[in-house]
């Protein structure tokens, strides 16, 4: 069937049709009508688990790796508000940290020492 067929009904559907929009009609007029379930969306994660690698000066940004995903992209970018993380040393790898999302974008909350 073609998108620019009309559409046929059979005897049998029109008269359930009719019945139905017949029931509707003299039913309770004050009725709140049809109500429809509320989808709750996804809940996005505001708070992750990451690992850095490298010094993290206070406010720069910096890269990221999610801990425990293993599907790409696994990572995202941080801004660091607080404090210098390893300044000391800048070849230190797989650094823990936890970032928490604001809107769209994310910081770092704690790193480890």
């Amino acid at each position: 069937m073609a998108d620019s067929d009309p559409i046929a009904f059979t005897r049998g559907a029109a008269d359930r049709i009719a019945n139905a929009v017949r029931t509707v009609e003299i039913g309770n007029r004050r009725s709140g009508g049809i109500e429809w379930e509320t989808q709750v969306p996804a809940l996005r994660k505001v708070f992750r688990v990451c690992t850095f690698t490298g010094a993290w000066d206070k406010n720069t940004f910096h890269v990221v790796t999610f801990r425990n995903i293993t599907t790409t992209p696994n990572t995202t970018t941080a801004y660091n508000l607080f404090a210098d993380v390893n300044s000391g040393d800048t070849s230190a790898s797989n650094v823990n940290c936890a970032i928490a999302r604001e809107g769209t974008a994310w910081y770092l909350i704690a790193a480890e020492c």
